[in-house]
């Protein structure tokens, strides 16, 4: 009697490369959009092999938040950027960017967001289109944010979108004051000379405050202070005083009357003249222009 052959053993599946664990897609109604800052979706997923995104281009504002494994983020206006364990990546509407991970585990949170109140927040720096790539680390109140936006959006609800869309405020805030270098009160910074330098900045960049001065006053030589200010916020010292001028000189020109000559005077600029060709040089656009712009977008 013919023997049977043996039973082919049972070979293993490969496993999917993308693993969503979960997610939740929205269709933001036009109450949420009158609202400034709208969710369109939320969600964590790993890869068990190497995946990403190529030449992706979306049509919203998304973070994407990795907590473990190691690739690149790649767009027109940067290059190619290596991203690690605690990095997180802002992507822009209609701007084309891949990403991916090499090998291991990719492990990724992310929130689609859009509306005039994200808009205003890369006007004003808050998003800078030529900083996608931010390292937060493990801070606490940047995972806080993902996993409360998670959990107010995923379970869904008639109140979903505006509640994650509260969190998505508090985030974009978070993680702008970890690029800048300004800590909270509760953090320890990790130059305190520098730390000390951003607070006086915040405070005192409106009443002509000189760079060497202000290396003379946390007592550091200005060389010192300029390398470490550089390597801590990503800005010259400088440089940093003039995006604060600027900074408060668009929410005067966004929420008062007062004319640009004295909005100039008020942020520290003795010549208006001067003030509105940097301003149009950094923002795009003059004074005026940007103060319609802010106006049409509130109608």
């Amino acid at each position: 009697m013919a023997r049977k052959p043996p039973a082919a053993e049972p070979q293993p599946q490969e496993k999917p490369a993308l693993q969503v664990r979960q997610a939740r897609y929205e269709v933001p109604s036009a109450a949420h959009e009158d609202l400034g800052l709208w969710v369109r979706g939320v969600g964590f997923s790993s890869a068990t092999k190497p995946h990403g995104m190529r030449d992706r281009v979306l049509g919203a504002y998304a973070a994407v938040l990795i907590s473990k494994g190691r690739g690149y983020f790649e767009c027109a206006l940067t290059g190619r950027r290596t991203i690690k364990p605690g990095d997180l990546i802002w992507v822009f509407p209609t701007v084309p960017h891949s990403y991916s991970p090499e090998d291991g585990t990719w492990a990724e949170q992310w929130v689609v967001f859009g509306g005039r109140v994200a808009e205003t927040f890369e006007r004003q720096g808050f998003l800078a289109p030529s900083k996608p790539v931010i390292h937060v680390g493990e801070d606490a109140e940047i995972a806080d944010c993902f996993t409360r936006i998670q959990d107010a959006f995923i379970g869904g609800g008639p109140l979903s979108v505006p509640m994650a869309a509260a969190i998505v405020h508090q985030l974009i805030v978070a993680v702008y004051g970890i690029a800048s270098g300004q800590t909270r009160a509760d953090a320890a910074p990790a130059d305190a000379e520098v730390a000390q330098c951003v607070r006086i900045v915040e405070q005192e960049a409106m009443l002509g405050l000189r760079p060497e001065d202000l290396a003379a006053r946390v007592h550091v030589g200005y060389s010192t202070l300029r390398r470490r200010f550089k390597q801590v916020t990503g800005y010259s010292v400088k440089e940093y005083i003039l995006r604060v001028q600027l900074r408060r000189a668009k929410e005067l020109l966004a929420f008062t009357e007062q004319p640009v000559e004295a909005i100039a005077r008020e942020v520290g600029f003795e010549d208006p003249y001067y003030f509105s060709r940097i301003f149009r040089q950094r923002e795009g656009a003059s004074p005026t222009l940007f103060r319609e712009q802010q106006e049409n977008a509130a109608r």
